[in-house]
C-alpha cells in the first residue's frame, strides 16, 4: 500500500508538468498492443467528465471554506477627507473659510455566537463536499465500465472480421473446385456460378466486417480521449479470447485450385488483399479457438444485493445528500436566533486645532425575522428532507432489480457460451461431412454451401454471445460497483487527478483490502529472508 500511495504522490507531481498529448505519446504508439488496463490508464488519465468532478469537488471543498469563514474576523478600514467652508464677517479677507479635514480608522468584528447557524451551515456543505467525493469515486467507475463495453465491442468486431476472412477462404477454395469440376464434366455449370456468386458475397462481408472493426476500434479510441493518436490493437482477454484459427483441413490442400504461398487470383482486390495481410489463419485444433474461460462469480444473488448497496456510490451521494438536507432545516430554524458580534475599532479626526484619537469597543447583539417567510421557508426545507429520502427508497428498489437482472443474464450468458461452443463443434462436424460428400460428387452445392453458411454463422453466434456474455458481467459490475477484475487497482487510480483519501475510500468500497494483505505478506517475508 505505501508503495503505490508513493507511486501516486510523484505521478501527481511528474503528471502535472506534462499535457495530456504527452501522456497519449508515451502510452500508444503506431500499431502498439494495448491491453484492458492499459486502455483503462489512458481513459482515466484523459477523461473530461472524471476533470468534471474533481473540478466540482474542488467547488464543494471551497463552500465548506465559504461556510467555516463565518467565525474568523473581518477587517475593515476606511480613510477620508471633510471639507469645512464656513463663512463669517470676520474672517480676513473675503470673510470665507475652506479646510480640508482628513480621518482614518479601522476596525475589526467578530462574531462571537450565533447560536449554531455557522455550524448547521459548515455540517451541512461538508455532506455536499462528501457527495462531491462520491461522485467523484462514480465518475472513474463509470470510465472503466465505458472503456470495458467499447473493448468488448472491439473485440466482437475483431472475431466476426476473422471469421469472414476464414469464410472467404472456404468459398475461394469451393469456387476452384467447382470450377475443376465442370471444366472436366463432372459438375454442371450451375455450381461454379453459385460457387462465383458466393465468393462475391464473402468478399463484400468480409470487407463490411472490416469496416465494422475499424469503427468499433474508433467508438474505442473515443472513450479513451485520444484524438489523432496512432492506430493501435488490442489484446484478447481470459473471458473473451477467440480466436478463429481453426478452418476445416481440407481447406489446406490447396494444390487442387492454387499455388501455395501465393495470394490467389480472388483475393487481388485491393480492399480483400489489405485485410487478408491483416488476418492471421493458421491450423490448429477446435480446442484452441474455444479458450475463453468462465468466471465463478465469489457471491450468491442474495449476497449481491447487499454488496450493491454497500458498494454503490450513487445511494452514498443520495444519503449525503438527505444529511445535507436535514441540517438545511436545522440552519433554517436557528434564523429565529439573533447574532451576537463583537467589534474593535481604531478612529482618528483631526479638526483645525485639534486631534481627535478613539478607541472602541462594542457587543451588539441583532436579528431579523420575517415570522411568515421563514415558517414557509422551514416547511419547504421538511420537504426537501421527504423528497431525499422518497429518492434513496426509489433507488433502493431500483438498484435491487438491475442487481438481479444483471445476476440473471450472467447466468443466462454462462449456459449460451457453452451451447454455443456446442454448436460450433457440431457445425463444423456437418460442414466436414458435407464437404466429403461434394468432393466424392454425393451431394449437390447448395447442400456444401448451406453446411458453410450454418458453420460460419455459428461461430459468430459463439463471438456474440461472448459478447454478450462479457457485458453481462460489465453491468454486473458496474450496478454492484463490486469489480470482479480489480481493473481500477491496475489502472493505478487516476493518477492524474485522484485524492490520496479518495484513493483509500474507493479501495476499500470495492474490496480491495486483500491487495494490501498481500502486500504486507510480500513485506514479510522479504524481512523474514533478511
Amino acid at each position: 500500500m505505501q508503495k503505490i500511495k508513493l507511486l501516486i504522490t510523484l505521478s501527481l507531481i511528474l503528471l502535472s508538468f506534462l499535457p495530456v498529448s504527452a501522456i497519449e505519446d508515451t502510452l500508444i504508439k503506431k500499431d502498439s498492443m494495448l491491453t484492458l488496463a492499459d486502455c483503462v490508464n489512458i481513459a482515466i488519465n484523459n477523461s473530461p467528465n472524471i476533470k468534471k468532478y474533481e473540478y466540482n469537488l474542488e467547488v464543494a471543498k471551497s463552500n465548506v471554506g465559504i461556510a467555516k469563514s463565518a467565525y474568523f474576523p473581518t477587517l475593515g478600514g476606511g480613510v477620508g477627507i471633510y471639507q469645512d467652508y464656513n463663512s463669517n464677517k470676520h474672517y480676513d479677507g473675503d470673510g470665507s473659510s475652506n479646510r480640508d479635514l482628513p480621518s482614518a480608522q479601522v476596525y475589526l468584528n467578530q462574531l462571537i455566537w450565533n447560536f449554531g447557524k455557522t455550524s448547521a451551515l459548515i455540517n451541512m456543505q461538508k455532506f455536499y463536499e462528501l457527495a462531491a467525493e462520491y461522485e467523484f469515486m462514480d465518475s472513474i467507475c463509470n470510465t472503466i465500465y465505458d472503456v470495458k463495453t467499447k473493448y468488448y465491442n472491439a473485440l466482437k468486431a475483431q472475431a466476426i472480421r476473422d471469421i469472414y476472412y476464414n469464410n472467404l477462404l472456404i468459398c475461394e477454395k469451393n469456387y476452384w473446385r467447382a470450377k475443376n469440376f465442370y471444366e472436366s464434366g463432372k459438375k454442371p455449370k450451375i455450381d461454379l456460378v453459385n460457387a462465383e456468386m458466393f465468393l462475391t458475397e464473402a468478399k463484400m462481408k468480409l470487407t463490411d466486417a472490416q469496416t465494422n472493426y475499424d469503427v468499433a476500434m474508433a467508438d474505442l479510441g473515443n472513450s479513451l480521449y485520444v484524438a489523432f493518436a496512432p492506430d493501435f490493437k488490442i489484446k484478447k482477454i481470459k473471458t473473451f479470447n477467440f480466436h478463429d484459427i481453426y478452418t476445416p483441413k481440407e481447406l489446406y490442400d490447396r494444390s487442387a485450385y492454387t499455388k501455395e504461398n501465393q495470394l490467389s487470383e480472388t483475393l487481388q482486390d485491393k480492399n480483400i488483399k489489405n485485410i487478408a495481410y491483416r488476418t492471421k489463419i493458421e491450423k490448429n485444433m477446435i480446442s484452441e479457438i474455444l479458450t475463453s474461460e468462465l468466471l465463478e462469480l465469489p457471491f450468491s444473488m442474495d449476497e449481491s444485493f447487499k454488496l450493491a448497496y454497500k458498494n454503490s456510490p450513487d445511494l452514498w451521494v443520495l444519503d449525503a445528500t438527505l444529511d445535507a438536507m436535514k441540517q438545511s432545516v436545522l440552519y433554517i430554524k436557528r434564523e429565529y436566533y439573533p447574532d451576537i458580534i463583537g467589534s474593535v475599532g481604531y478612529g482618528y479626526n483631526n479638526t483645525r486645532t485639534l486631534s481627535n484619537n478613539n478607541f472602541n469597543m462594542s457587543v451588539n447583539m441583532s436579528t431579523a425575522v420575517n415570522i411568515k417567510q421563514r415558517k414557509h421557508e422551514i416547511d419547504r426545507a421538511n420537504a426537501e428532507v421527504n423528497l431525499a429520502s422518497n429518492d434513496i427508497d426509489l433507488f433502493k428498489q431500483d438498484l435491487y432489480f438491475e442487481v438481479k437482472k444483471c445476476f440473471l443474464n450472467v447466468s443466462k450468458g454462462e449456459l449460451q457460451v457453452i451451447n454455443a461452443q456446442e454448436k460450433v463443434e457440431e457445425a463444423l462436424e456437418n460442414y466436414e461431412l458435407a464437404d466429403k460428400r461434394y468432393n466424392n460428387l454425393e451431394n449437390d452445392y447448395i447442400a456444401l454451401q448451406q453446411a458453410r453458411n450454418n458453420y460460419t454463422e455459428a461461430k459468430i453466434l459463439y463471438a456474440s454471445t461472448l459478447y454478450d456474455y462479457n457485458i453481462a458481467l460489465a453491468n454486473l459490475e458496474i450496478a454492484m460497483h463490486y469489480h470482479l477484475d480489480d481493473l481500477h487497482h491496475l489502472a493505478q487510480h487516476a493518477l492524474k487527478y485522484h485524492y490520496k483519501d479518495i484513493f483509500n475510500k474507493l479501495e476499500s468500497a470495492l474490496h480491495c483490502e486483500y491487495i494490501d494483505k498481500e502486500e504486507q505478506k510480500h513485506n514479510d517475508n522479504k524481512s523474514n529472508s533478511n
